[in-house]
């Protein structure tokens, strides 16, 4: 009996060691996150054209003038710091779209996949709703958006792809990204391209990369872009604008 007893307290220390040693891993894995830069982080403060509120679950871009009734959920990449996103956020919020950027726990956007649910009931006042994301996002915003058709218009992909297959979609979908994306690839697209809304919309930005998508830096694996981060936030801007303008045509 004291051989079975020892034996079993042998497994429960490998057991307990190894439970140990991943959540050691884990949390220094989500603690290696990509930071916004100190342009984006300028972005948050609110002005004549638009409202910012920042808490610990959004960060919300909300227009002050020709507010329209399309508002926009959006969904941040793998390990990037939300606010990365405020350029892009606020020049759509210039032009009258509410868009707000939800914060995933542990800047992780698999567990949060369903914060869209929160961020629809506390905006009553908008009456469609786009959903997209930016890399990892972009495929969890696809998840919510195949599953809660009743609720979504539209997805944005920024250098992302539908992992649930959405081809049988209700919903319209801009697919967007760079053609030096060193991550989401020219080939994880067409590989993938089944799975996307039967109606969708695909740009490729000459020049772009993975990052450029927001203000974080640079990105490991991904490739040098010849155009400026700039340039491609602002191409970006203009094709969601459009996409945007034909929704509901």
């Amino acid at each position: 009996m004291k051989y079975i007893t020892s034996k079993k307290r042998l497994i429960l220390l490998i057991v307990l060691a190894v439970l140990i040693g991943g959540f050691a891993y884990f949390a220094y894995y989500v603690s290696d996150y990509s930071h916004a830069d100190n342009t984006a982080l300028a972005a948050l403060s609110s002005t004549g054209s638009y409202n910012v509120v920042d808490n610990s679950n959004s960060i919300t871009f909300t227009p002050t003038v020709n507010k329209s009734s399309i508002g926009i959920i959006f969904y941040p990449g793998a390990l990037v710091q939300p606010e990365a996103y405020s350029i892009i956020a606020f020049k759509l919020a210039m032009n009258g779209y509410t868009i707000i950027i939800v914060k995933m726990p542990f800047n992780l956007a698999i567990f949060g996949t369903n914060k869209a649910d929160d961020v629809i009931a506390q905006h009553p006042e908008i009456s469609t709703w786009v959903i997209g994301g930016h890399s990892l996002g972009g495929v969890f915003a696809s998840d919510y958006a195949v599953n809660n058709q009743d609720k979504i218009k539209g997805v944005i992909y920024l250098a992302a792809y539908p992992n649930t297959n959405a081809s049988n979609a209700t919903f319209k979908a801009l697919s967007i990204r760079g053609s030096l994306d060193g991550l989401a690839t020219s080939t994880q697209i067409s590989d993938n391209l089944n799975k996307f809304p039967a109606n969708t919309t695909f740009i490729t930005i000459t020049g772009g990369n993975h990052a450029n998508f927001g203000n974080y830096g640079v990105q490991k694996g991904d490739n040098n872009s010849t155009i400026t981060k700039q340039e491609q936030q602002n191409l970006t801007v203009n094709y969601i604008l459009a996409f945007l303008k034909n929704l509901n045509k």
